[in-house]
C-alpha cells in the first residue's frame, strides 16, 4: 500500500552495504528504492504504483549515509587556530582555553557549521563529544539539522596539566549535567541519544570515572571517550597509574559493549585482548592521527580480531575537515601501508564508513545500510565525471571509485529520514554564507575571552 508519504526513487544503482564480510557491499543491482515516511519501505526491482510520486535517479549510485563515530561540534569554530602542535600542547595552548571561552551563542554557531558541513559531505549519523558546558545547544541544533546523533557533554574534573581554572567541574556536577541532558533529549525524535563522555584518563579523577561508568550502566547509555592517542599521553597515563591506558579504563568500568574509544593508536597486546574481551568499539580518525603526529592505528588488526570499528573526522582544529570521503580514503591507504594492499581495501573501508560505523555505535538496527525498516538516510553519487574511472559497473569498481577517487563534488543528493537535505549539490536547510558570517561574528569575543586575541 502506498500513501501521501510514500514515494519511489527510481532507476539507481543500489549499494545496500548489507552483505557478509567477504562481500560487504551486498547485492549491488540497478533498481528502485521506496520510501514511506522516514523509513525504507523496499528496494530492488520496483515499479511505480498508482498515484505514487516518482523521482528519477538517473542511474546514480544510491548508498546509505555515512556514519561518523567521533567528532567535536563545539570545536568547529576553532578550525585553523591550532595547527602544527602535538596533542597535549594542542589541548593546553589552544583547545582548552578556547572551549572555556565558549558561550551559548558561539557554541550554537559552531554546531551549525558542523552539521552543515557533515550533511554536505554525506554524514547522516554522528557521535560527538562536546565541551563541559552548553551541550544542550548542540543537541538542539542536531535535532534541527535532521541527522541521527549520539551526543555527550565532556566530563572532566581535574585542573592539572594546563587546564584553565573554571573549565573542569566537580564529579557530581559533571554527572548532573549528563543527567539533565538525558532527561531532556535522550531518544528525542527517535534519533538523538545522550552518551556519557569522559574526556580522557588524564582529565578525570577515579571518582568521576567510576561515577560515569555507574551512571552509564544504570541508564544503559553509551560511553564515548579517548584512549591511546599519542605517545606523550600514553606515557603520562603510565607515569600516573603504573599501568597501560586501557587497563586503567577497564579498572574504572569504562570498557564494554556500549563503549567506543577514539583513536587507540598505541595499544599493547594486553590492551587488545581487553578490547576483545569487553567488546569495546574503536573509533579511527586517520587524518587527526597524522596531523597531531600520533601514529597509525592498527585498524586492519582490529578488524581481524573481530572488533567493531567506526571512522571519524574528529574535530576541525585537528583535521581540518569533517569529510568522511577524506577519512575513508586515508584509512584504506594507510592500512595498505601498515598491513598490506587489500587487507583493509576499498569495500571494507566503505563498509566501515556505513554499516560498520552503525554497529560500533549500537545503531545497526536504525542506520548504516539500505534495508526495509531502517531510516531512509541515503546518498546519491553521480559517477559520470571526467575525474573518475570511465567504468564503474561492478561492486569492486564502484567501491574503488567511491573510496579512492570520489569527492563531495560527485555527491548530488543526501536524504535524512526520507527528506532531501542536499539536492543538486545545494544544502536545503542552511545558507552556508550566512553560517560563516554568524560564526565570524562570534569568534573575536571567544578569542578575547580565551586570551588569544589577534
Amino acid at each position: 500500500m502506498t500513501g501521501p508519504d510514500t514515494w519511489l526513487l527510481d532507476d539507481v544503482w543500489l549499494v545496500p552495504m548489507d552483505g557478509p564480510p567477504d562481500a560487504p557491499l551486498g547485492a549491488v543491482r540497478r533498481g528502485g528504492l521506496r520510501v514511506r515516511g522516514d523509513r525504507i519501505a523496499g528496494l530492488g526491482a520496483l515499479r511505480p504504483e498508482a498515484g505514487e510520486r516518482v523521482i528519477a535517479g538517473g542511474g546514480r549510485i544510491a548508498m546509505p549515509g555515512f556514519v561518523q563515530g567521533h567528532a567535536h561540534a563545539t570545536q568547529t569554530l576553532f578550525r585553523g587556530l591550532a595547527d602544527d602542535l602535538p596533542l597535549l600542547d594542542w589541548l593546553q595552548q589552544r583547545i582548552w582555553p578556547l572551549e572555556h571561552a565558549h558561550d551559548a551563542a558561539s557554541t550554537r554557531a559552531s554546531a551549525r557549521l558542523t552539521f552543515a558541513e557533515l550533511l554536505a559531505g554525506g554524514t547522516t549519523t554522528v557521535q560527538t563529544m562536546e565541551s563541559v558546558r552548553h551541550t544542550e545547544v548542540t543537541c538542539e541544533e542536531a535535532l534541527t539539522a535532521g541527522l541521527t546523533a549520539v551526543i555527550g557533554n565532556c566530563l572532566m574534573d581535574l585542573a592539572d596539566g594546563g587546564v584553565p581554572p573554571g573549565l573542569p567541574t566537580t564529579a557530581a556536577a559533571a554527572i548532573a549535567t549528563t543527567d539533565a541532558l538525558r532527561r531532556r533529549f535522550h531518544r528525542r525524535d527517535g534519533r538523538l541519544e545522550i552518551a556519557v563522555a569522559p574526556r580522557f584518563v588524564l582529565s578525570c579523577s577515579d571518582e568521576l570515572a567510576h561515577a560515569a561508568a555507574a551512571y552509564a550502566a544504570e541508564h544503559r547509555l553509551r560511553v564515548h571517550t579517548h584512549a591511546g592517542e599519542h605517545p606523550a599521553e600514553v606515557a603520562a597515563v603510565r607515569a600516573r597509574y603504573g599501568r597501560d591506558y586501557l587497563e586503567v579504563l577497564h579498572d574504572q568500568g569504562l570498557l564494554g559493549a556500549r563503549s567506543s574509544l577514539a583513536h587507540c593508536v598505541h595499544t599493547t597486546e594486553r590492551e587488545r585482548e581487553l578490547l576483545v574481551l569487553t567488546d569495546s568499539a574503536v573509533l579511527h580518525c586517520p587524518s587527526t592521527n597524522l596531523k597531531l603526529g600520533s601514529g597509525i592505528a592498527a585498524v586492519a588488526t582490529y578488524r581481524q580480531l573481530g572488533l567493531r570499528v567506526a571512522l571519524g573526522a574528529d574535530g576541525a582544529p585537528c583535521n581540518n575537515r569533517l569529510s568522511m570521503l577524506a577519512e575513508l580514503r586515508l584509512a584504506a591507504l594507510l592500512q595498505n601501508l601498515a598491513a598490506g594492499p587489500g587487507v583493509f581495501g576499498a569495500a571494507q573501508a566503505l563498509w566501515t564508513a556505513t554499516r560498520g560505523g552503525a554497529r560500533a555505535l549500537g545503531l545497526d538496527h536504525e542506520v548504516g545500510s539500505l534495508r526495509p525498516g531502517l531510516r531512509a538516510d541515503v546518498l546519491l553519487f553521480d559517477l559520470d565525471d571526467a575525474a573518475l574511472p570511465l567504468v564503474a559497473d561492478t561492486p569492486a569498481a564502484i567501491a574503488g571509485t567511491l573510496v579512492y577517487a570520489a569527492t563531495e563534488r560527485q555527491l548530488r543528493a543526501v536524504l535524512c529520514g526520507g527528506e532531501f537535505v542536499l539536492r543538486d549539490g545545494e544544502l536545503l536547510r542552511y545558507d552556508r554564507r550566512a553560517l560563516r558570517a554568524a560564526a565570524a561574528a562570534e569568534l573575536p569575543a571567544v578569542l578575547q575571552r580565551a586570551g588569544l586575541a589577534r
